[in-house]
């Protein structure tokens, strides 16, 4: 394998941003695969899909993007990534190695520029892989109006140290000190009020504040609008991502495909590809079985660097390994532990069921007596529900624990009599009250084992909606404290068996720290308040008022 470091790319307004061409020792012209990333072009020296890619024939490029390590410029994450990955494109084409034949790989971060440079119809770009990564901002940086907050120790571990850097400020300048700071400083970086104060990242990444500074829907957001694009891409996306995936992953990844398909500038770009596994981030191996503490079986392992290049090998070289008659969607199914492919997603022969709350923490598909008792709780953003299991990471895991708090809410079905296999998205519906003007419901879907072991379906930030933005993002409305409010949650999306025996449980509160920001209840913008005001929280489940969820089930 020849490696040639550091060129660089000249883009439109004159900044040089560099990158490393990996490629075979012969001087054949080939197609690359371009790969653009924040974290450093040097962490793919050893990487496995770039080496397997040179044995297949290809060529890879892996570029620092604008303002990152080795490239020039200011970092603006995500804002430039359309236009300087457009002018890669081209730039690779002209290039004596390269045949004028691209296309995009990646995943998290490097996925989502594959899709901000395909909005911008580069003629050179002939596919993408964008893996677990956004259709739209507001469920990105925002859920439903809250505020995700793993943004922090993002930008404090992957992003500040090469500013600081850069800028010659003081501080953690390498990813090792900025992940022992974090043990360090990190909790009380999350809990800090206000947000938009946070002194760790203050004068260091001035985009987070931006980000900040908007919370609402508007035309701020639109560089992360996807979604208002679809009509101008024009090469075909293979989409992916997992159950346990960062929640933009798995709603990204459906809308994307949906929106291609009905949208998409050509008739290849309407014909994109999608997979959704267990797992949570990240790229999974064979041996990727075991995603929290739920194991999943043989069939959940995945070869992700066969499945990039014989993607890339069929639209680039016309080298079809058997990839061109796979079906357009593949979705694993917990619990059945097995793949389901189909030609379409939704997938065809899915019917909504209904389960309403009930009274005594019942579940029951029997809708709710006229005068049915509410449920209330206190709600404290002081003393927030924290996941206990944060620190392990993201995937299933046995979420009985938060349930001795007074402020959590738990709805159970009585043991299935028969498997019920749920797949796509989930929708909830709780009819509320609040003291606050503003304020936030989380409600949780869970899966309780015959064993014990009640085990969440999702990433939490799918979970949770923050009531200002009950109706429009882009109008905030306060609410009147004691007037009943309907709230719909449509984010919640899942691949699951409920096995016979098995019960469905609702759970249901107001905070899930520190996945999303607690709402201090004041109805001021969340992101500028310091003050924590306790609400006293209503959830109905009244004939007038039924509160209740609606699965996607799976006939037969």
């Amino acid at each position: 394998m020849r490696i040639v470091e550091n060129l660089s790319a000249s883009m439109r307004d004159g900044v040089g941003l560099r990158g490393d061409l990996y490629q075979p020792d012969t001087d054949e012209r080939r197609p690359v695969i371009l790969i653009r990333t924040p974290y450093g072009k040097q962490g793919y020296r050893e990487d496995s899909l770039v080496r397997k890619a040179v044995e297949r024939g290809l060529a890879v490029f892996v570029q620092d993007v604008r303002g990152r390590y080795a490239s020039g410029g200011e970092f603006d994450p995500y804002r430039q990534d359309g236009r300087d990955g457009y002018d890669t494109v081209e730039w690779l084409a002209t290039q004596a190695w390269s045949n004028g034949r691209i296309g995009g790989s990646g995943l998290s971060y490097p996925g989502a520029a594959q899709w901000l440079l395909a909005v911008e119809a580069p003629p050179h770009l002939t596919c993408i892989f964008p893996a677990m990564c956004f259709s739209i901002g507001r469920q990105f940086f925002y859920f439903n109006g809250a505020w995700d907050m793993s943004w922090i120790p993002w930008t404090a571990n992957n992003i500040a140290p090469d500013v600081r850097r850069r800028r010659n400020l003081p501080g953690a300048r390498t990813g090792t000190e900025a992940r022992e700071l974090w043990k360090r400083e990190g909790r009380n970086a999350l809990r800090h009020v206000p947000l938009d104060t946070l002194p760790l990242l203050k004068g260091v990444t001035d985009f987070y504040f931006d980000w900040l500074d908007h919370p609402d829907d508007g035309s701020f957001w639109d560089f992360a609008n996807i979604e208002a694009k679809w009509d101008r891409v024009r090469v075909p996306a293979f989409n992916f991502s997992g159950w346990h995936d960062e929640g933009y992953g798995p709603i990204g990844a459906t809308r994307n495909f949906t929106g291609m398909r009905a949208h998409g500038a050509t008739e290849l770009a309407r014909q994109p590809r999608l997979v959704i596994g267990p797992w949570t981030h990240g790229e999974p191996t064979l041996q990727s079985t075991k995603v929290g503490d739920r194991d999943f079986g043989a069939a959940a392992g995945l070869d992700y660097d066969a499945l990039v290049l014989d993607w890339c090998d069929w639209h680039l070289r016309g080298i079809d390994r058997g990839i061109a008659k796979a079906p357009p969607v593949r979705v694993f199914v917990m619990g059945a532990n097995r793949w389901r492919d189909s030609r379409d997603w939704p997938l065809p022969g899915t019917a909504a069921r209904t389960l309403f709350l009930r009274a005594g923490g019942r579940l029951s598909a029997d809708s709710p007596a006229a005068a049915e008792a509410s449920d209330r709780y206190t709600f404290d953003p002081n003393d927030p529900v924290e996941d206990p299991h944060y620190e392990a990471g993201l995937g299933p895991h046995d979420q009985r624990a938060i349930e001795k708090r007074a402020d959590v809410l738990a709805f159970t079905t009585e043991p299935l009599v028969d498997d019920l296999e749920v797949i796509g998205n989930i929708e909830i519906h709780l009819w509320i009250a609040s003291s606050a003007p503003d304020t936030d419901f989380v409600a949780r879907v869970l899966d309780v084992d015959s064993d014990g072991p009640a085990w969440n379906l999702m990433s939490p930030t799918l979970e949770v909606i923050r009531a200002r933005y009950r109706g429009d993002e882009r109008d905030p409305q306060l609410m009147e404290p004691g007037k009943p409010y309907e709230l719909v949650l449509r984010s919640s999306m899942t691949g699951n068996l409920f096995r016979k025996g098995h019960r469905i449980r609702l759970q249901v509160t107001s905070s899930f720290f520190p996945h999303v920001d607690r709402n201090p209840n004041t109805g001021r913008p969340v992101p500028h308040e310091d003050r924590l005001v306790p609400a006293r929280q209503t959830v109905f489940h009244d004939a007038s008022r039924p509160s209740r969820v609606i699965l996607p089930v799976l006939n037969g």
